[in-house]
């Protein structure tokens, strides 16, 4: 008996933790992250590991139910062996992922949304030549040309747990437009992201 309520005490103290906002109520959610991003095409490629970091603006429609807009630097790409040694292809966003957000049960809140990104950045290392900007920089002996996509669009699916605050979220983002394109090869992004947030009530 006193095995069972002291399990029962730990199982309440537990889900005591998965708080809800109210119906009608805003939060903003700073997080910081890690990213593991590749990009479609691009042979004997591998994922590249980098940093994302934001803030996200939610509005409670329903107790189980919300919607969210976030602004967030995600840095994107590739290292690959195809057509260039060591090549690395990196391009870096400023993201702004617009989420519809359904708190299912236990701290858990499944995610999907649409979400336009603005490139900031395109470098790479080319045929081993010095780090540069690759936006139409030739690519290989055959004058193949590559051209960065200004903004791009993607589809965000993901799940979270949320306790005592505390927001870990776990995304895959699915390219659904060109990031780049090059002879007559088209690339998209395909983004990893976990990201650590703490809510903030907005009275």
């Amino acid at each position: 008996m006193k095995k069972f309520l002291v399990a029962t005490s730990l199982i309440l103290a537990s889900i005591s933790g998965f708080a809800q906002n109210e119906k009608g109520t805003f939060t903003v959610t700073p997080k910081v992250g890690l990213s593991a991003a590749n990009m479609s095409t691009f042979e004997k490629s591998d994922y590249r590991l980098g940093f994302t970091l934001g803030a996200e603006l939610g509005y409670q429609i329903r107790d189980d139910f919300s919607v969210s807009l976030a602004a967030q630097y995600s840095q994107e790409g590739t290292s690959s062996d195809w057509q260039w040694s060591d090549g690395k292809v990196k391009l870096d966003y400023l993201n702004i992922p617009v989420m519809a957000n359904y708190y299912w049960d236990y701290g858990i809140t499944l995610k999907v949304g649409l979400q336009p990104g603005f490139n900031l950045n395109a470098q790479g290392t080319i045929k081993g030549r010095s780090e540069g900007d690759i936006d139409g920089a030739a690519l290989d002996e055959n004058g193949n040309i590559i051209f960065v996509k200004p903004a791009v669009l993607s589809l965000p699916v993901g799940i979270a747990y949320e306790k005592n605050n505390f927001v870990f979220d776990l995304r895959y983002n699915i390219g659904l437009t060109d990031a780049l394109k090059f002879t007559n090869q088209r690339a998209t992004n395909f983004v990893f992201q976990f990201t650590l947030g703490y809510k903030i009530s907005l009275k």
